[in-house]
């Protein structure tokens, strides 16, 4: 069976609570009357309390030259890649000349050649080590990366593969007084998970069993990044957690029908925590209780939203709370741009 053998973390050193981010986006951004008073209504939820940047200190999220921006987005996201990559190798006593297949996934930033190949020297992986960069795919983009790792395991039993998401979101921070900008910049955050896979009859190790996604082209414009002045700024319409709901409602329906199961087989739920909104659109839809929900809000909670990482930071939460016993089913499910959703059958 395909498992996974490692999932380990990467966060940068800087953590900000929200009460210190909100004085300082306040003190230094230029700004209206009303977008002060929209940024204090969002801060003053509690959803999150702090996240991590990869910055050297606050004032360096200030700059507005591409080229800078571009610079620091290679040398964080290559530096955060690595140190979860090769904790994961590390955990299996692994050397990274016997890893066989590597995905990975951004979208904070573009590097032609990809991060898998920062990665490959930074790592010290075999030069015929085969790679693919997953980009474009948005906050959704940990669980497709997963799937190219586990079919390149399903063609190459004996082979090993590794898939890692990263993102510097706050590389992407763009000032302005429209509504998406200011909930960007109060939920974003940064971060890294590498996940080693592998057939394995070990137990305990959760089984990837089978994939699904759906992709709504029609919303592709709620969801996305655009350019503006040589920088990337993120677009999100106010319309996200109803699609969200929609998509994974349909989603949820497809993969369980595919698979013969009903929701009442599914023990573990873990969502990519996109915010407090799309969160509560999901488990209202789901009709789940605050404890299944509680892994994905914990991540929110302490993280922020990640862009693709988070639903593995997710899974990396209910691993570590030993609350999955052996035959529990599970679901991952991330969503972002496309419009797309993902999800994955887990079997632990």
């Amino acid at each position: 069976m395909i498992k996974l053998r490692s999932l380990q973390l990467a966060e940068p050193d800087l953590k900000i609570g929200q009460t210190e981010s909100l004085s300082f986006i306040t003190g230094n951004f230029p700004m209206k009357k009303s977008t002060q008073r929209l940024y204090e209504k969002v801060f003053a939820n509690e959803s999150i309390l702090h996240r991590r940047f990869s910055l050297d200190k606050l004032e360096d999220s200030l700059e507005e030259d591409p080229d800078k921006i571009s610079l620091r987005f290679e040398e964080k996201a290559v530096e955060l890649s690595a140190r979860s990559l090769q904790a994961a190798l590390r955990e299996l006593e692994m050397d990274p000349r016997e890893l066989d297949y590597l995905a990975v996934s951004t979208c904070t930033g573009y590097l032609c050649p990809g991060l898998s190949t920062r990665l490959i020297e930074a790592c010290g992986l075999r030069k015929d080590v085969r790679c693919l960069d997953v980009v474009g795919m948005g906050c959704g983009s940990a669980v497709p990366a997963l799937e190219q790792a586990h079919n390149f395991i399903a063609a190459h039993p004996e082979k090993t593969a590794a898939s890692v998401s990263t993102e510097i979101c706050s590389a992407a921070m763009y000032n302005g007084d429209s509504p998406d900008l200011v909930i960007s910049n109060a939920i974003f955050a940064d971060g890294s998970a590498a996940a080693v896979l592998g057939n394995s009859k070990s137990a305990g190790s959760p089984d990837f069993h089978t994939f699904s996604s759906l992709t709504y082209p029609e919303w592709q414009e709620s969801l996305r990044f655009r350019t503006e002045k040589g920088r990337l700024r993120n677009v999100l319409a106010k319309e996200v957690p109803e699609q969200v709901r929609e998509a994974v409602m349909a989603l949820i329906e497809k993969l369980l029908a595919e698979q013969g199961l009903k929701q009442d087989d599914i023990r573990h739920w873990i969502f990519h925590a996109g915010g407090e909104k799309v969160l509560d659109a999901v488990q209202g839809s789901l009709k789940l209780s605050d404890a299944q929900m509680r892994r994905s809000r914990d991540v929110l909670k302490n993280h922020g939203n990640l862009s693709s990482p988070t639903v593995l930071y997710g899974l990396k939460n209910l691993l570590l709370s030993d609350e999955a016993a052996p035959g529990d089913w599970g679901i991952l499910t991330s969503y972002g741009a496309g419009f797309s959703a993902h999800a994955c059958l887990v079997k632990f």
